[in-house]
């Protein structure tokens, strides 16, 4: 019996291009840290620490640690000087991102519909960026972070995706069982969720799955709006 709707953010509730809004990003984050790092340097290692974050997670570490350990380790600088910058960044600048995002109406009546149902729900989108960043983001979905139980972040979280502890702790934060969720998601790679019984709604088409990723659903967000009101997840 599904408890449980995990909705993935960005491409799922929200139309974006993802590689146009990560040159847009760095484009404007990078300038922050001009005095300690050059242009080239910056970008490359904050997506290189990211990346050690993502795939080599340690043990009792927030991603937030994590990324920090390795990139205060490859450039000499420490979190006391880093993360300020980082910090007003999200605060100031990260906001002006939304005019490249497009949210999608029925977002916003599925996961409502949900939360009127009884359901709990839990965004989840990679957490690669602070618990701000993740706010705005859920903002720029039409949405509010009240609306979500749990938002996984880099601060607040110890897996990202497609780690099974990703899915396992988001499961726990919840107080769920992993086999009472249903993850809401566009991305085939977050098909892995379904190794610790999760159920899989992808927000596409059969085509787009492909042969090799199985989910328990395939439709778009009216399809799921229709299971939740008739009862049959």
């Amino acid at each position: 019996m599904i408890q449980a709707i995990l909705f993935d953010i960005e491409g799922t509730l929200t139309n974006v291009n993802a590689a146009d809004f990560m040159r847009n990003y760095l484009g404007i984050l990078a300038p922050r840290f001009a005095h300690l790092l050059s242009p080239d340097k910056f970008p490359k290692q904050l997506l290189k620490s990211l990346e050690i974050a993502k795939n080599d997670p340690k043990p009792g570490q927030t991603n937030m640690q994590t990324f920090y350990d390795d990139f205060s380790k490859a450039t000499g600088l420490s979190f006391q000087t880093l993360q300020p910058i980082f910090k007003q960044f999200y605060e100031s600048d990260f906001p002006t991102l939304r005019c490249l995002i497009q949210l999608i109406p029925q977002g916003v009546k599925v996961v409502e519909y949900a939360i009127q149902q009884g359901f709990l729900t839990a965004a989840a989108s990679n957490p690669w960026m602070p618990l701000a960043a993740m706010w705005e983001q859920i903002r720029w979905a039409g949405l509010s972070p009240e609306h979500f139980k749990v938002i996984p972040a880099l601060d607040n979280f110890h897996y990202c995706k497609p780690q099974l502890g990703f899915f396992r702790e988001l499961a726990e934060s919840l107080g769920v069982k992993p086999d009472s969720c249903l993850l809401v998601s566009e991305h085939t790679e977050d098909a892995v969720c379904r190794e610790l019984g999760m159920k899989l709604f992808f927000v596409g088409t059969l085509d787009s799955l492909g042969t090799e990723v199985q989910a328990d659903y395939v439709g778009q967000l009216d399809d799921l709006l229709r299971l939740i009101s008739q009862g049959n997840l």
